[in-house]
């Protein structure tokens, strides 16, 4: 039966043959007295509804489009590019908004021998740069302790674009001398926790530390940057590569800051050095036993003597105790009765931790020679 035939006698009929027209001829004949018959008996159960009148629109519309037998193709082809299209500029943009930022850690110059007292702040700063001009959203920092030493305290953080060359700065919040602005020139300085920054090439993120107890060394390798992009949260480290910063707490009254904290700064330099070199390895095992060699002498030169066995034990059980993963188990002394062939003189018992195995490395104990020493070397084990 055609549409035309339809008892058009009530008004409910009447408007759902009126929703019919939003259908091209061809489907009207095909479907009409169906599509009429099931539409009354939701107008008499639910008169109005906007979202029922939408997808009749909507559905009558793509009807007429499938219907048309010339452009039907190319209509569906170009609309399935434009939507594809679409999908792909939006994903692209979306993608660059929330992507991560790449940094390259800038020069950061060590702190070593920074003495301050349990109130004093100190402002380091972690350089950086990046070729992204992105906003980030930065949300938490977290130091990156050096092994050995105490984790200072945060007091604040600070950010600065196109500013990579000063490494430290007096006081809190951080402000500039009139020097230091007339060589690098005035910075805009924002604080950086809780808020968006905009990245340039170069930038600095200054932190201000507090070392909280008297005569505690406290050493830092890097920071943790915890920062959001649109929805997505992404973290970058910034390292100090092998110049960590040093703070030693320090009374106000004391005078002796160079007898203590100068050999510490330099421990701190030397284990980070060490650090950088490839875990577990038979140079890394090496490479123990000669640092702590060469801390224990670096220790007593300036007493002008050599370490003992204690001062070697001193060291291992700070920097490699033996419940850690490659800790030295046990040091002992060899005989050197030959003074002019130097022979080992300190044989370590270090765990390699892969291989749940000890292995042994022997060396020398330095020399003191005029005014200066020879430092430690590995040497084969009798």
């Amino acid at each position: 039966m055609s549409p035309g035939n339809l008892d058009v006698g009530s008004a409910t009929t009447r408007r759902a043959q009126g929703y019919l027209r939003w259908y091209p001829r061809a489907w009207r004949e095909r479907y009409g007295e169906e599509f009429v018959a099931h539409l009354e008996a939701e107008l008499l159960d639910r008169p109005v509804s906007l979202a029922r009148t939408a997808d009749i629109v909507a559905h009558g519309f793509l009807a007429r489009l499938s219907f048309q037998r010339g452009w039907r193709v190319a209509v569906r082809s170009t609309a399935a590019i434009f939507v594809v299209g679409a999908f792909v500029i939006g994903g692209v943009e979306l993608v660059r908004s929330w992507s991560p930022v790449i940094v390259t850690t800038g020069i950061n110059s060590s702190g070593a021998g920074i003495a301050a007292t349990p109130s004093q702040v100190v402002a380091f700063s972690f350089n950086f740069s990046t070729r992204s001009r992105a906003s980030i959203h930065i949300v938490a920092v977290k130091l990156v302790p050096l092994a050995g030493f105490a984790v200072p305290k945060i007091v604040g953080v600070e950010f600065a674009a196109r500013a990579d060359k000063i490494g430290m700065v007096e006081g809190w919040p951080v402000h500039f001398s009139t020097s230091q602005v007339q060589r690098d020139g005035n910075m805009a300085v924002v604080p950086a926790l809780g808020m968006t920054v905009n990245l340039a090439r170069s930038n600095a993120l200054w932190v201000g530390l507090r070392a909280p107890a008297l005569h505690h060394v406290y050493a830092v390798e890097g920071l943790v940057v915890t920062y959001k992009r649109g929805e997505l949260t992404h973290t970058f480290t910034i390292s100090k590569q092998n110049t960590p910063d040093t703070i030693c707490g320090e009374s106000p009254r004391s005078f002796h800051f160079a007898t203590w904290c100068a050999p510490e700064s330099d421990a701190a330099n030397l284990i980070a050095t060490y650090l950088r070199g490839s875990p577990h390895s038979l140079a890394w095992i090496s490479g123990e036993a000669e640092v702590i060699a060469q801390l224990a002498l670096d220790q007593t030169y300036p007493a002008h003597r050599l370490p003992t066995i204690g001062d070697l034990r001193h060291w291992a059980n700070r920097f490699f105790p033996t419940r850690s993963s490659d800790g030295i188990r046990v040091i002992t002394g060899l005989n050197s009765n030959n003074v002019t062939v130097p022979e080992p003189e300190w044989r370590f018992e270090i765990d390699r931790g892969t291989t749940n195995s000890l292995v042994s490395v022997c060396t020398s104990r330095g020399q003191l020679v005029g005014s200066g020493f020879v430092g430690a070397e590995i040497r084969s084990c009798p």
